[in-house]
């Protein structure tokens, strides 16, 4: 019998078509929700394409415990753990941490969320332009107020 784990997308990777470009595969996909988290895009990229101030998506505590932020948690065979390190580049780059999330129907379920280490961040970068087209197409699966707040984030371009 297969074992499973939850992990909870909050970057590119919510959305299906670049999941699968990764080779990953889920048994399920559902919008939950982090509380006392927001999503910040100061993760230091291994590789910025040359573009100045360029970040990546990562999850950091919101002040005061308020607010949440949305993602989507993928139950997946247990195999793909290696994959999900090698993508967020665990242990060097990412924690990887067992949380508590919130699915639509208020239940909890626990899932594994990759958080940048702090000195592999900077507060000063920003979103790209196609990093925002990824979460756009994501939109049959978060709800339209977090899209939206989402999709007006500055961009470096």
């Amino acid at each position: 019998m297969p074992n499973y784990i939850n992990w909870f997308a909050y970057d590119e990777l919510m959305n299906p078509r670049v999941f699968k470009e990764h080779g990953l595969e889920a048994n399920a996909s559902f919008c939950v929700t982090l509380s006392a988290h927001k999503l910040a895009f100061n993760k230091i990229p291994l590789d910025n394409q040359g573009i100045e101030k360029l970040g990546m998506a990562n999850v950091i505590p919101a002040a005061s415990n308020l607010g949440m932020m949305e993602g989507i948690m993928y139950e997946m065979d247990e195999s793909f753990l290696p994959k999900l390190d090698e993508i967020y580049h665990y242990p060097d780059e990412y924690l990887r941490k067992k949380m508590r999330l919130t699915k639509h129907d208020f239940t909890l379920v626990d899932g594994i969320v990759y958080i940048a280490h702090s000195d592999r961040t900077n507060d000063a970068l920003m979103p790209s332009k196609a990093m925002l087209k990824n979460f756009r197409e994501c939109k049959k699966n978060l709800t339209m107020l977090y899209l939206s707040r989402l999709m007006n984030t500055p961009t470096v371009d």
